[in-house]
């Protein structure tokens, strides 16, 4: 269980210079194309290199997909933890938490697009199942840390914090996912961060009966 200041950590490898160059055309690809339209050759045909040249730095087409969502789950995992430490009060935190989240509706468009394809390659392909497992564990023990300061103080109320983070997920993915088939998505970023703020201090408010 992580303690309530301690920072949440995810191992990742140390990649070169042109492996971070291919991983970031990589994930660009993914968002604008979709991860199941992408051959190894087709994405060596956006990042302008050579097939050989993807499979001497990750060997395969899947294992270079699973590198880059390891890689972005690390930054973003990263960025909510620098933002949240030593921040004491949990009303603070979640205010931190969720503005660390709605990045952009660019960014975040982008990432949840190539979330929705990792899902249904973790359904049908075991060598992406333990990679939903690594972000399903690392998100919500981010929404743990925070949860469990809350509680502590009594500014929280829920009686179980790793089953109120999986709810937390649950809300804030159930609303990314509304927000993707919106037209006006670029629009509505703002308002969606809203009631996802609004409905995560519902859920975690103590009740008043």
């Amino acid at each position: 269980m992580t303690g309530p200041e301690t920072p949440i950590t995810l191992q990742t490898k140390r990649f070169s210079e042109p492996e971070i160059k291919i991983i970031r055309g990589t994930y660009h690809a993914m968002a604008r194309i979709g991860s199941q339209q992408l051959s190894l050759r087709r994405i060596a045909k956006e990042l302008e290199v050579s097939p050989a040249l993807l499979v001497y730095h990750f060997g395969s087409r899947d294992r270079l997909l699973i590198e880059t969502m390891h890689w972005a789950l690390a930054g973003t995992v990263r960025r909510i933890n620098r933002q949240i430490q030593g921040i004491g009060d949990p009303e603070e935190a979640l205010t931190v938490l969720i503005d660390a989240i709605f990045v952009s509706p660019k960014e975040n468009r982008d990432y949840h697009l190539i979330y929705m394809d990792l899902v249904q390659y973790a359904v049908r392909k075991e060598s992406f199942s333990d990679l939903t497992q690594l972000i399903h564990e690392h998100v919500n023990d981010s929404y743990a840390v925070v949860i469990r300061r809350g509680v502590e103080s009594g500014t929280f109320c829920v009686d179980d914090i790793d089953s109120a983070a999986r709810t937390v997920r649950a809300i804030v993915e159930g609303g990314f996912l509304q927000w993707l088939q919106e037209d006006d998505w670029m629009d509505t970023h703002e308002r969606l961060q809203r009631e996802c703020d609004s409905s995560l201090r519902s859920f975690l408010a103590p009740s008043s009966g």
